[in-house]
Parts: C-alpha cells; structure tokens; sequence
C-alpha cells in the first residue's frame, strides 16, 4: 500500500511539471520594458498582437487574433476576457460601446497603402470585461464604399494624430529597388519623410492613437534572425511564434 501510495504521488508530481515554454525567461528578455522614449506591453501568450485599444494609464486591450485579453496594470497582469474561432484584428470605440472586427481592407488609393478594420461581430458595454454577439447593423462599422470618407477609428495604417501629423508604418523592402517582396518595418514614419525607428526590430502589425495622442505600435517579438537580408533562418529572439509587443510612446506625437 506504501508503495503504491509513494507510486502516486510520483506520477502527481510529473504531472504538475509545467511544459518547456516557448517565451523566455524575462530576465532573459531582450525586450526591455522601457525605453527613453517607449514603454512597451508583452502578450501573456506566444501569440503576435494585432490589434491594441485603451490608453496606458487606464485600461488597455489587445487581441491575439482568436483572443482578446484586458489589463488595467499596464500589462503587468492580462486576464482573458474573450475567444472565438474567427480572427480578431482590432477593436473599435463608437460612444461608449467597444466593438472586435474581423475584417481588414487592404487599399493602395493614389499609391496610398493604407489597412482598414471592418465587420463588426461582438460588442462589449463594461469597458471589455464582457462581449456579446453584435447582430445590428451600424453604418459607421459597414465596409466603406468607394470614395466614401473613411473614419478614422477605422484605419490601423495610417494614423493621424490630432495636429494633421499623418504616421505610417515603415515598410523597408530588403532589395532597396523592390516595390513587393520581403520587407522589414523598423517603425514608422510621416507622410514628409521622417522616420521614427523602434529600439528593435519587429514585425509590426497596427498602430493606435489614443486620447492623449500618444502612439501605440503592436506587432510582434523583436526579430533576432532575419531570413533572407543575411542568409539566416528566420527567427523571434524571446519565443517560437512571436509573443506580441507593443510600443507606446511616452509623449503626444506632434
């Protein structure tokens, strides 16, 4: 009876053994959690972050794609507020409702690149702690016709910010000449040239301006190996599939 009790409690013990993680350790992490100019959000899971809404001092929200998480600590600590089985690429405000959509347009007007969120499918009342099936119809949240003028809660890329300063993200094709292909984006930059790089390089996927005009960039883990510029594997220096980052500027953009 002793041994087999002793049996037990051994296969108990390997059970409870956490999985080797595919996120390192964060003393290890090469992401720093503050720049002079940035503070930056990890993703409580090995997933990219597509989309991001909030503002750093309150609430913030991001969405992993199949997954929305909430966090009221400035990313110190993430709860899971929502899943589904389509993808999510942003979140939207219209008054004091919360929308998650699951559409993006893909545009080059005037040779204007520019992503837009479409399809709104689920909608929160309590500031993203719960979501319910959206079943309306609103025409702020409906696919734009052409021509029409495009909100901007709906553009993830460009951004414009409250003094006309239009951001984009940065897309540094790897053959200077290119025009399509492979690309690294190592931040953004306005409409008249000027660049504004991250401390790292990553892939970057939306951006959002919050009330106070500051900044925010998410995308993915800092890239350590970058394929095809230097023969290398593609790899994420802190995990296999990307943890997401975000970047949020400390000061209002001009």
């Amino acid at each position: 009876m002793k041994t087999l009790l002793c049996c037990s409690l051994l296969l108990l013990a390997l059970s409870c053994k956490k999985a080797p993680s595919d996120i390192v350790d964060p003393e290890h992490d090469t992401v720093l959690a503050e720049y002079p100019n940035w503070y930056t959000l990890k993703a409580p899971v090995d997933k990219e972050i597509q989309g991001v809404w909030g503002d750093w001092d309150k609430t913030l929200l991001i969405t992993t794609g199949f997954a929305i998480f909430r966090s009221t600590d400035k990313g110190k600590h993430w709860q899971q507020v929502y899943q589904q089985s389509n993808g999510m690429f942003g979140i939207v405000q219209n008054q004091d409702t919360l929308f998650t959509m699951t559409g993006l347009i893909n545009q080059t007007p005037k040779d204007y690149y520019q992503q837009i969120l479409i399809h709104a499918d689920n909608y929160s009342l309590d500031d993203g702690q719960t979501w319910q099936r959206y079943t309306k119809r609103n025409p702020l949240l409906d696919e734009p016709r052409s021509g029409q003028p495009i909100d901007k809660r709906l553009l993830i890329n460009p951004v414009t910010t409250s003094t006309g300063t239009t951001y984009r993200i940065n897309r540094v094709f790897v053959d200077p000449t290119a025009t399509t292909g492979h690309f690294e984006t190592p931040g953004v930059i306005t409409l008249d040239g000027r660049r504004v790089d991250l401390p790292l390089l990553h892939q970057l996927n939306s951006l959002y301006l919050d009330s106070k005009q500051r900044l925010y960039m998410a995308g993915t883990d800092a890239v350590c190996g970058r394929g095809g510029k230097t023969g290398e594997p593609f790899s994420f220096c802190n995990s296999k599939q990307g943890r997401g980052v975000v970047y949020i500027s400390k000061y209002p953009l001009p």
